[in-house]
């Protein structure tokens, strides 16, 4: 129930920043278009005035066959407009933290650290399209999906990019804009649900989660 899955910690950082063919459920044509604005609307209202979003979060990924690979817990803290810290706490510590230049991936438990430049790969992440719904039509092709047996509306965005490990991403939000439930999907058939709480927007971040400063010892991969 808890191994460790072999593509973690790179799996998740690609899920969050490769940003992720699910093809819509058949509805009728105008329900559908007035779903989807419904659902972009509420995007909108996510993202009005947001500086900064904080949360705590449940991790679950599944096999293809939907055998659960791994169950963990962690907390994610966002500073707009490409500031993150991701971090696992249990069963197994990972850390993830982009300071808007450098994205750093920790694993104390092997003592390494990979550290890239940012560039433009921010554009198209999914923290990218939470945070630049104006772009999204740009790096995503868009569809809804029902939730079943939930008011919340689920925006299912697909990268335009054919070399992303990813195939689609879920963002499911509250009519209010609340942010509930992310899910993305790889290449092998990987599913990874997040689904969020104790959710703050623009409580006041220390700058210094934004950055990440190595333990002495720790071996530094730069691809």
């Amino acid at each position: 129930m808890n191994a460790r899955p072999l593509s973690c910690p790179g799996a998740l950082w690609r899920a969050l920043s490769l940003g992720l063919v699910l093809a819509l459920t058949a509805v009728p044509a105008l329900a559908a278009d007035r779903g989807m604005e419904d659902a972009r609307a509420a995007l909108d209202r996510f993202v009005d005035g947001l500086e900064s979003f904080s949360a705590e979060f449940t991790q679950t990924v599944r096999d293809d066959t939907g055998y659960v690979l791994q169950e963990s817990d962690g907390r994610m803290q966002l500073g707009l407009p490409n500031r993150l810290h991701w971090e696992v706490t249990e069963p197994f510590p990972q850390t993830i933290v982009s300071d808007g230049e450098d994205l750093w991936m920790y694993d104390p438990d092997l003592s390494q650290a990979t550290v890239r430049p940012l560039g433009d790969a921010f554009d198209a992440t999914p923290i990218a399209a939470i945070t630049q719904p104006d772009r999204l039509d740009e790096h995503f092709r868009m569809s809804l999906r029902p939730v079943p047996g939930g008011d919340a509306l689920r925006l299912v965005l697909v990268p335009r990019n054919e070399q992303a490990d990813f195939t689609s991403l879920d963002l499911d939000l509250t009519a209010d804009g609340d942010l509930t439930r992310m899910a993305f999907r790889d290449i092998f058939g990987q599913e990874t649900v997040i689904l969020f709480h104790e959710t703050e927007r623009n409580g006041d971040l220390d700058p210094s989660v934004f950055t990440f400063a190595p333990p002495a010892g720790t071996d530094i991969y730069r691809p």
